[in-house]
């Protein structure tokens, strides 16, 4: 049987009033939201949309897809759009040797537009325009990066951006996206699915934009609408020849009957096509005839269940169910405990195939009506896991753990989901762990509002005086840290220390003195700074956290040193060193030795040890290099860089000053890069080799114009005339 559950039939007025708005010149981008109950056929629309566009002639049209969970919010989703769309350039500009499933679409629009094609050196403009810096504010960053590539499209070029959400839109923040659209650019169509209730349906301020069109238009009674009968005879008539193969030889009138008692709805009609050339369903009889269409769900589980390919197929829907979001066909296998071989053989069958859908990002069950089925054999009335619910969601959340541990980056799905499977299986207390065990991994990715909306969450779950509530505060504390936000980062940090002291936790209370003598510090308040650290130090050794003691052992160091506290600043990094040996964890061992030698690597340059300092450094660059950590390789360079132009070793430190610069150009990232060229033409000036300096400085003022850095391509012009 050939899959045919996204045969298209109908929805004539929306696909031309579709056409009309993308043919539109208008000067604003649009928003396009299609409206109907589940099972309508919303995504097939808009996936017919995304079709029709594409095969225009007259139009250069590409596309990406963005499935949203229901923990998505819109920063979320505009994060991981600004992320895919870079690391999709900086592979098809050769910087990158890894193409993501994720951003492969990105990729595709890429080639479409001939953006990277024909360039002997890449668009590094380009590149740094499209880095996100989770610095900035996201929004302001992410219609910057929209205007950005309706600039170099075409006259007649569209992008469309499908989002089309797993379950009902959250209202998280549903002014966001009312401020994305409102600022689409020329030649940007965002295309959304929606239920009457759902958030941009409902929300005025959204529907009020003069940018957003609803199809069918909000005031038709219900949305899309069910088949009519000349639909569904199309339909039944490409369905035709492989039920004649079968021996189906029912009757039109019986079909279009049994779509009658469906009422015409479209998933329902889908699967009853599709259940009929299945192997165990050959007559209209041994289908179900109840009105509703969800009823059809029942049938199709049946057939799950009773699979000549065995328990496992039924183990794979039930891990679709209880992942939620789309996945790797690595997690699914993980989770439903099914080998590669019994997945593939899985997918080859057309009729399970049917029930499962293909997304940029992984697969999941093709429709709500038969996870929702699913989901009632799983789940008791009230919410509670069966026993089957929660050793899936048990899996669940070791494969997404394994995951977080093994990637060098964190991974964008194991960071969201890997919290919210942990409520499931341990409740709110395991739940407020795990985001205490996420949260590097949400502030490096840049997650913000959805790390705070998961925290809020936890809060209202656990109970006050808490060892959670104490963890959870200091979150908060680190998150607005990280957005800039000292002052209210010190108020939760102090939330987070006097409950801490209430309920006598000597670790919570180190990490938040640690937390607000580093901000002090970074005040230049030098004496609270020291007495918070102090403090801090006197918990962290009752611990077992030595990473934390040496962070806080060298941060004391600093603020000693920056007192003239010699003696007491050296003592401190001692004791840090020997607090390093006792760290287990081998990624915090080596990446505090690293800070420690790099620390006091700088406090002997300082002090004209040069030959120390050099050796400290040295060795701590081939520890970065152990845990690929490149930037900070990368800066130590630039200090070893330094250190021998000051001590008049220019040849080496060309060499270490070139390092520096392969790899910020390797990362792309170009100031950075810019600034070492600026650097190396300098040396070469000294040495006398003009002819180098001339090179580097073109190269230097090529990078910084770029990035339309002014005041140092003055400077650069100015040493360029005194030559």
């Amino acid at each position: 049987m050939e899959n045919r559950i996204n045969t298209f039939v109908g929805r004539k007025n929306e696909r031309e009033k579709w056409a009309e708005l993308l043919a539109d010149q208008n000067t604003n981008g649009k928003a396009v939201v299609v409206v109907g109950k589940y099972g309508m056929g919303k995504t097939q629309l808009l996936d017919q949309m995304v079709a029709d566009a594409e095969d225009n002639n007259s139009l250069q049209c590409v596309s990406l897809r963005y499935s949203v969970a229901p923990s998505d919010s819109p920063s979320m989703v505009m994060k991981m759009m600004l992320e895919d769309a870079f690391q999709a350039a900086r592979y098809e500009a050769g910087s990158l040797d890894y193409e993501g499933k994720r951003f492969r679409q990105w990729n595709i629009l890429y080639q479409k537009l001939g953006l990277f094609s024909n360039k002997k050196e890449p668009d590094y403009q380009f590149f740094h325009a499209l880095r996100y810096d989770h610095r900035k504010n996201i929004f302001e960053q992410f219609i910057i990066r929209l205007r950005l590539f309706a600039d170099i499209l075409p006259d007649n070029g569209r992008i469309l951006v499908v989002i089309d959400p797993e379950q009902d839109t959250p209202a998280v923040r549903v002014e966001l996206w009312s401020q994305i659209v409102r600022e689409l650019p020329p030649k940007f169509f965002f295309l959304f699915a929606q239920r009457f209730k759902d958030t941009l349906t409902v929300n005025e301020e959204f529907r009020s934009l003069n940018n957003v069109y609803f199809l069918p238009p909000l005031d038709s009674s219900q949305g899309l609408t069910d088949l009519g009968d000349s639909e569904t005879l199309q339909l039944l008539e490409t369905y035709q020849p492989a039920l004649k193969e079968k021996e189906i030889g029912s009757a039109h009138q019986e079909f279009l009957d049994l779509f009658h008692c469906y009422r015409n709805h479209p998933y329902a009609v889908h699967a009853a096509l599709d259940l009929l050339l299945c192997n165990n369903v050959n007559h209209l009889n041994q289908l179900p005839r109840e009105p509703m269409p969800h009823y059809i769900a029942p049938a199709q589980w049946k057939q799950i269940v009773e699979h000549s390919l065995g328990h496992e197929v039924a183990l794979l829907f039930e891990a679709y169910t209880v992942l939620e979001v789309s996945s790797l066909d690595e997690m699914a296998c993980w989770v439903a405990d099914i080998s590669q071989h019994s997945f593939q053989t899985i997918l080859a069958d057309p009729f399970l195939r049917s029930l499962i859908r293909d997304e940029p990002d992984g697969r999941m069950i093709y429709h709500h009506h038969l996870s929702a089925y699913i989901r009632t054999l799983l789940y008791t009335a009230d919410g509670s896991l069966t026993l089957e619910a929660k050793r899936l969601h048990q899996r669940a959340m070791i494969g997404y753990g394994e995951l977080m541990r093994r990637t060098l980056k964190p991974d964008t799905l194991a960071t969201v989901r890997l919290p919210e499977h942990s409520l499931a299986v341990g409740g709110a207390e395991l739940f407020a762990e795990t985001l205490g065990s996420c949260a590097d991994a949400f502030l490096t990715l840049g997650f913000f509002q959805t790390f705070g909306a998961m925290i809020e969450r936890a809060l209202s779950l656990i109970p006050s005086r808490s060892v959670e509530e104490s963890e959870l505060y200091f979150q908060f504390g680190r998150l607005r840290y990280q957005q800039g936000d000292l002052e209210a980062a010190i108020q939760y940090y102090e939330q987070s220390l006097q409950i801490a002291r209430l309920i006598t936790e000597p670790e919570r209370i180190a990490e938040a003195l640690f937390a607000l003598g580093k901000i002090s510090y970074e005040l230049q308040h030098d004496v609270d700074a020291e007495q918070s650290l102090r403090e801090a130090i006197i918990y962290y050794e009752s611990g077992p956290d030595q990473a934390g003691l040496v962070e806080t052992l060298l941060c004391l160091g600093n603020v000693l040193w920056r007192q003239n506290k010699r003696p007491e600043s050296q003592t401190a990094f001692d004791e840090a060193i020997k607090a390093v040996e006792k760290i287990r964890n081998y990624r915090q061992r080596v990446r505090s030795e690293a800070a420690v030698l790099t620390a006091r690597g700088r406090i002997l340059d300082e002090l004209g040890e040069t030959s120390q300092a050099t050796e400290l450094y040295y060795r701590a660059i081939d520890l970065t290099r152990n845990i690929y950590d490149r930037e900070a390789e990368a800066e130590l360079h630039s200090r070893l860089g330094s250190l021998f132009e000051r001590s008049g070793d220019l040849k080496t430190a060309e060499e270490n000053l070139s390092k520096a610069m392969e790899i910020h150009r390797n990362m792309t990232l170009v100031e950075h890069w810019a600034e070492d060229c600026f650097q190396l033409a300098r040396l070469a000036q000294k040495q006398g080799n003009l002819k180098l300096v001339r090179e580097r400085l073109q190269l230097a003022r090529q990078l910084f114009h770029q990035l339309g850095n002014t005041l140092k391509i003055a400077e650069i012009d100015a040493e360029t005339n005194e030559m």
